[in-house]
């Protein structure tokens, strides 16, 4: 086996212990050594118990209050000494050569994050039932941002099936709802933000063109929660939909930064206060007028 000792995989978990088993045997059965960190917030099921017969192979967080999943999440992260973060949620699971797979395309410095196709899993049925193309990529590479910077906004990808720097995924995760937020649904913003913000920082991504990311579709999955009801539904797309909009927030508020310029202030300054800027205009062409004699 190679080793990479620059790569976490964080589970978050919670009050999933069938589930979550699956997701710390595929990532133990990875082609590249690499840190796994299980971190459970607030569970009250047999997951203390049911990891035990990893010790060794993982590291366990358990608190005993869970004050959401973004919390969660940041607290595994944190803990990660890896560069590089895999955030597989527990009711997934990789296949073996997913993370040798992604880290090739990591030899670029200018690739901000690299993501897989994924199959659909159908729970109730035992059976995968959806593979998710990415129509718009065609094969394994490194892609320009701004190339498909419309697509990559259209397109959802879960964090089970991207990996991206550490750093990258600390400054992405809000504890919270994302500035300007008016609508949440169980989570939903900062998972999409990770790799929103990477199209910011980075000018390429890489792609694998292979299905090595399961998604588990259960009653409780969050997908398959906001398709059961309408309200849910349309409150999911609406937080997906203020990610897309803090993205281009940023994007193009730099183009606005010049208000914060001197001169611009200046001529407010006068706009504002006509008599006060007459008056200092006054005072300092008397001053030349004096020093100039």
């Amino acid at each position: 086996m190679k080793v990479n000792k620059s790569v976490s995989t964080v589970i978050p978990t919670f009050n999933r212990e069938l589930f979550l088993k699956k997701a710390i045997e595929s990532s133990l059965e990875q082609t590249i050594n690499h840190e796994i960190i299980v971190c459970n917030h607030g569970g009250s099921d047999g997951t203390d118990e049911m990891v035990k017969q990893f010790h060794g192979k993982i590291k366990y967080i358990k608190k005993e209050v869970d004050n959401g999943p973004h919390y969660c999440w940041l607290d595994g992260v944190m803990e990660a000494k890896g560069e590089f973060i895999n955030l597989l949620f527990d009711d997934d699971w990789i296949e073996p050569n997913y993370i040798e797979e992604c880290m090739k395309h990591f030899d670029d410095p200018n690739v901000g994050f690299v993501f897989t196709q994924a199959k659909s899993y159908d729970d109730q049925y035992q059976k995968f039932k959806t593979t998710y193309n990415y129509e718009y990529l065609f094969k394994d590479g490194i892609y320009k941002v701004s190339k498909y910077e419309l697509p990559l906004l259209t397109s959802l990808i879960s964090p089970t099936a991207f990996i991206i720097r550490k750093k990258d995924m600390i400054d992405s995760i809000y504890n919270g709802k994302l500035p300007f937020a008016k609508y949440s649904y169980k989570g939903v913003g900062p998972d999409r933000f990770m790799y929103l913000l990477c199209m910011l920082r980075y000018s390429s991504f890489g792609f694998v063109n292979k299905p090595l990311v399961n998604y588990r579709n259960h009653i409780n999955s969050i997908t398959i929660d906001s398709h059961l009801d309408k309200n849910k539904s349309i409150l999911l797309k609406k937080a997906y939909d203020e990610v897309n909009k803090y993205y281009y927030t940023i994007k193009y508020g730099k183009i606005f930064s010049f208000l914060n310029n001197y001169y611009i202030f200046g001529i407010r300054f006068i706009l504002n206060n006509p008599i006060i800027s007459f008056k200092k205009l006054i005072r300092k062409l008397s001053r030349n007028l004096t020093t100039t004699k």
